[in-house]
């Protein structure tokens, strides 16, 4: 029950920040990070997803970046599961 509570919450959050992305200012990626916490522990697709995102668009993986330094341990330790490293 909990995690499909969690992959509702996360999805909602994630479409009001995709949502608010779109606005002149940009205020949605606050709702899209926390919407990402909340589905990349519950979804292993998320996780495969954000993966793939962080290498093939290097400005999300620096925003991802900056937010996982910025996050109390619990929620960076989240986001550090989709770190990707680096090929050289």
């Amino acid at each position: 029950m909990m995690r499909i509570l969690c992959r509702i919450i996360g999805f909602v959050l994630c479409l009001f920040g995709l949502i608010g992305m779109l606005t002149p200012i940009p205020l949605g990626i606050i709702p899209f990070i926390l919407g990402l916490l909340f589905l990349v522990p519950t979804t292993p697709s998320a996780a495969r997803a954000v993966r793939w995102a962080r290498r093939k668009i290097r400005i999300f993986d620096r925003v991802m970046s900056a937010a996982t330094n910025r996050l109390p341990y619990p929620y960076r330790r989240v986001l550090r599961e989709t770190e990707v490293k680096p090929d050289w």
